[in-house]
């Protein structure tokens, strides 16, 4: 256990753990971090400083890839909100996030990690890399469905799903993570530290592709909306290894006030 905490502008303690190491090697992905001001704008064109209970437009990724999320359409903004000393994105409504697109063409495996909460039961999207996971291919969803469950979808050529146990009726807030191995033909979902389900079907053929990453809405927020919270997003083209991810499940944990 990791005994992480991390103030208004993402400063961790002395355990030193930061997801920025996780892109130390050249690795693809992205890291969102609501606690981090100096991260956030109020307009899409990175103009605005954040203010709690005000608009979000832009969030920068903290990974060093460049590829921040913005939202060009004021009325789909998430607000930035805090709750104690917990800082998160609340989305309600047809509200989320795109990125420019990402290439992970280089790589067959993915770790996405994200402290989320949910307020309805619905199938409703946390992050999704691709317009529509079961349309496009090389592409990945972290997602709250029906019924009561979280799901994490990835897909090569061929589309797979690990579900949860109906464990999770909302209001609902957990440390979710997703891993992938296309090739491996590897696919599970962790909630809260904690294997729940896992697929070893034929994922088809890698690798994950050049898509936008969109984060609490699909395709631009137009459809599954989440009603609910995102404490903190890392989405990595690798497989991280088990070290790797207690150390942002323990990081992402802190910032959402989940025991692991």
């Amino acid at each position: 256990m990791y005994g992480l905490g991390v103030n208004r502008l993402g400063v961790t303690n002395t355990s030193g753990f930061v997801p920025s190491t996780l892109f130390a090697s050249g690795e693809e992905g992205a890291w969102y971090d609501p606690s981090d001001f100096s991260s956030m704008f109020q307009n899409s064109d990175g103009t605005g400083a954040p203010a709690v209970n005000g608009p979000i437009g832009y969030i920068a990724d903290k990974s060093g890839n460049g590829n921040h999320a913005i939202q060009a359409t004021s009325a789909k903004r998430p607000t930035l909100r805090q709750a104690g000393s917990l800082y998160y994105l609340e989305f309600f409504g047809a509200q989320g996030l795109a990125t420019s697109a990402i290439d992970f063409t280089g790589t067959n495996e993915m770790t996405v990690v994200s402290g989320a909460h949910k307020d309805i039961d619905a199938t409703v999207v946390v992050a999704e890399l691709s317009p529509h996971v079961g349309q496009n291919d090389g592409a990945f969803r972290l997602a709250s469905v029906v019924t009561d469950a979280w799901r994490y979808t990835s897909k090569g050529t061929i589309t797979i799903n690990s579900s949860t146990p109906a464990d999770y009726a909302p209001p609902s807030t957990n440390v979710l993570t997703g891993i992938t191995d296309i090739d491996g033909d590897v696919n599970k979902i962790r909630v809260d530290g904690v294997e729940k389900a896992s697929s070893t079907s034929d994922q088809g053929n890698g690798p994950f592709g050049n898509w936008t990453l969109n984060v609490g809405a699909r395709n631009n927020a137009t459809s599954l909306f989440l009603d609910g919270r995102i404490y903190g997003l890392v989405v990595r083209g690798a497989e991280s290894s088990a070290a790797e991810i207690a150390s942002t499940e323990a990081y992402m944990a802190a910032k959402t006030g989940v025991t692991l």
